[in-house]
């Protein structure tokens, strides 16, 4: 027992200069069930995972981004604002961000999930990451967690600058419905992947015919190419020009 307690003083420590708080008797409790993963809790039912706390966490992480996009692009549409914040909010680009903090070394793992590169798995280390995101919500406020969350994802947030936000799947409709009184129909004609990493395909018609196909990290994404692509046919492109 001494032993584990001593691990869990080692790991809040390590967590302690992530987040650049110190965290006190009162808060203890609540960080490590942040960094507790669901195979530690196997082994020691009295520290509950951070299933929950990950719950949580996706919606201040997406909240704090959020309001970072909504003051700094303030004659961006509601679309393109939303094709910034999928870009950093991404299960990919998470993942990615949570391998590269090294989140592995701050986790509580049962001997299996420790044995097995618990520490390296992105998915679960993302998961890890927005579990701290809450816990730092709870125990500090918002202005906290904001802090935090633009602090981790500077290059991200520095890169979103750049990338495209053209809203194609608008562009597509008003060609058609000007040229052609009718609006492109969308069908996911495929879905690959596990559930954290899905790729969708789609492909976007105009009266059985297909206009154009596209994939992507969700359905709105695969969409938007599907349309990009859309926007190149002939079909379209003669009709865009007479516009």
């Amino acid at each position: 027992m001494e032993t584990l307690h001593k691990t869990i003083y080692t790991k809040l420590k390590k967590l302690e200069k992530f987040i650049k708080r110190r965290i006190s008797p009162s808060k203890r409790k609540l960080f490590i069930m942040a960094i507790t993963h669901s195979s530690f809790s196997g082994e020691f039912p009295d520290y509950p995972s951070n299933e929950r706390l990950e719950f949580f966490g996706d919606t201040v992480l997406s909240l704090a981004v959020t309001h970072y996009l909504f003051r700094h692009y303030p004659s961006l549409s509601e679309g393109e604002l939303s094709k910034k914040r999928a870009y950093i909010v991404s299960e990919k680009g998470l993942s990615e961000k949570a391998l590269s903090l090294n989140i592995g070394d701050i986790l509580l793992f049962g001997k299996g999930e420790e044995r097995s590169g618990g520490k390296f798995k992105k998915a679960l280390l993302a998961d890890a990451l927005e579990a701290i995101i809450a816990a730092i919500f709870i125990a500090f406020g918002f202005a906290e967690a904001e802090k935090f969350i633009l602090r981790i994802l500077t290059p991200e947030l520095k890169e979103v600058e750049n990338i495209e936000t053209t809203d194609y799947k608008t562009q597509l409709q008003e060609i058609t419905q000007k040229k052609f009184h009718t609006t492109p129909e969308y069908t996911i004609v495929k879905e690959t992947g596990s559930p954290r990493n899905k790729m969708f395909f789609a492909k976007v018609s105009l009266d059985e015919t297909i206009l154009g196909q596209g994939k992507g990290n969700s359905k709105k994404e695969a969409e938007e190419y599907a349309a990009k692509e859309a926007l190149q046919n002939e079909i379209i492109k003669n009709n865009q020009e007479n516009i």
